[in-house]
């Protein structure tokens, strides 16, 4: 049994927490967060670092730009490891043992999420905690895939093109229907159409609409449309984004 602790109490904190409780061959030992909001999850809960006990791997669930601020307070000993997609492993050149598990997932406190067949991006010092960061995401029915620094870089770039940016234009949608008293349910059919097309098929061959089609009087109608100025800007620069990728 592995003794697993957890640094960070956010989103993927919470979820890793969850998980940990449900799987064979590790235990979460202590879960560290700096605000509990007054109301510690479980035993395991504490909220100093001076109270981290030595265990066999720390997981640090945290945002990019705290992952040095703790490494200051840990033991240049212990297994760490950090979740980041964007953060090289050189982060850790004070360390003997140390790796990565970045999770491509979608993350959140909304929805208790299952690790089942989530690919996790791996790196690791050496040889035999890499075998130990593969056990433990194979303890959360997930999927590895070993990748050095750089190339998780990029598929962390993608994935904020594939999810957050989507996200973000799926929420402007919305936006849209709901300020002109339309069902967003309208839209569900296209949205999981186009997704399911993204991963059956090369998107480069499956674009339509307006920008393809170069369809100057819809472009102008749409941007007469737009208010805010800066969703204009947005919706000139991705026109001509994909108006370029097929010149």
């Amino acid at each position: 049994m592995y003794n697993t602790t957890i640094i960070g109490n956010g989103n993927l904190g919470y979820n890793f927490s969850i998980a940990l409780e449900k799987v064979d061959g590790f235990n979460l030992y202590q879960w560290y967060g700096r605000n509990w909001n007054n109301k510690k999850l479980n035993k395991s809960s504490i909220n100093k670092l001076s109270e981290l006990k030595k265990a066999d791997i720390f997981i640090l669930a945290v945002s990019d730009t705290s992952i040095s601020d703790i490494l200051k307070h840990l033991n240049k000993n212990y297994f760490v490891v950090h979740c980041s997609g964007a953060t090289s492993i050189k982060v850790f050149n004070d360390f003997k043992r140390a790796g990565v598990m970045f999770p491509i997932q979608t993350i959140n406190k909304r929805e208790n999420i299952s690790f089942n067949d989530t690919p996790f991006c791996i790196e690791a010092k050496n040889k035999n905690d890499l075998k130990l960061l593969k056990k433990l995401v194979i303890s959360l029915e997930g999927k590895y895939e070993c990748l050095n620094s750089k190339q998780r870089a990029n598929i962390h770039l993608s994935a904020v093109w594939i999810n957050n940016f989507v996200n973000h234009m799926i929420s402007k949608g919305k936006k849209i229907c709901l300020e002109n008293n339309i069902s967003f349910s309208l839209m569900e059919p296209i949205l999981k159409k186009t997704i399911n097309q993204a991963i059956n098929y090369n998107p480069d061959e499956l674009q339509t609409g307006p920008a393809m089609r170069n369809d100057k009087n819809t472009l102008g109608l749409h941007i007469d449309l737009i208010k805010d100025v800066n969703d204009k800007m947005l919706y000139e620069i991705i026109t001509k984004s994909i108006q370029k990728n097929y010149e």
